[in-house]
């Protein structure tokens, strides 16, 4: 039994977070909200949530009137040093001073965090200027953002709650299953008028 994981090779019981169901309900709350020209920035092409999530973002997009390939997206390189990256990717979207973006997707809460830093330090303003999302609603970071951070909780508690049950039961079912990633609406995304 895997926990926040699963096999490549051979079909063990797994108990992951639905990273697509999460990435399309932050998308649709953000694409319901007015904003049409999302910046998405993702973790790594070559994660298995970044593929998962994509896919929600695509399904949210489509859904809404909009083509998720003429949005402009940005794969971060894998290694905690690339999230210095993360100001000069938006500086390559913002001109004289003007974002070419209204909104950017972020690929996690640290991503998120780089964000904030970048475009406030320029005066621009969230979310009356730009909305922003986040994933995984670090544990006690995504309030203290300010504006506080909307973002997509990663389900750890209830992972484990059902795998300890899953041994506790002595189950022996040997597929994967998908647990609820909610998204967290809070103050980094507003209605457009």
């Amino acid at each position: 039994m895997l926990a926040n994981c699963e096999s490549i090779d051979e079909k063990v019981a797994s108990y992951i977070p639905d990273d697509e169901q999460g990435q399309y309900a932050a998308v649709q709350a953000l694409l319901a909200a007015g904003y049409r020209q999302p910046l998405c920035l993702h973790l790594p092409a070559d994660h298995l949530a970044t593929t998962r999530r994509r896919h929600g973002l695509e399904r949210a997009c489509r859904e809404a009137g909009l083509d998720p390939d003429r949005l402009d997206h940005s794969y971060m390189a894998f290694g905690d040093e690339h999230y210095r990256d993360i100001p000069s990717v938006l500086q390559a979207h913002i001109q004289n001073g003007l974002p070419q973006f209204d909104s950017v997707i972020c690929g996690n809460d640290r991503i998120a965090l780089m964000v904030y830093q970048t475009l406030l330090a320029q005066g621009i303003r969230i979310p009356e200027d730009i909305a922003v999302i986040g994933y995984d609603n670090m544990v006690g970071i995504g309030e203290l953002f300010l504006p506080p951070l909307s973002t997509v909780q990663l389900p750890h508690y209830e992972i484990g709650r059902l795998s300890a049950l899953h041994i506790i039961h002595g189950e022996t079912h040997r597929e994967t299953t998908r647990v609820e990633s909610p998204f967290l609406m809070r103050n980094s995304i507003t209605h457009l008028s």
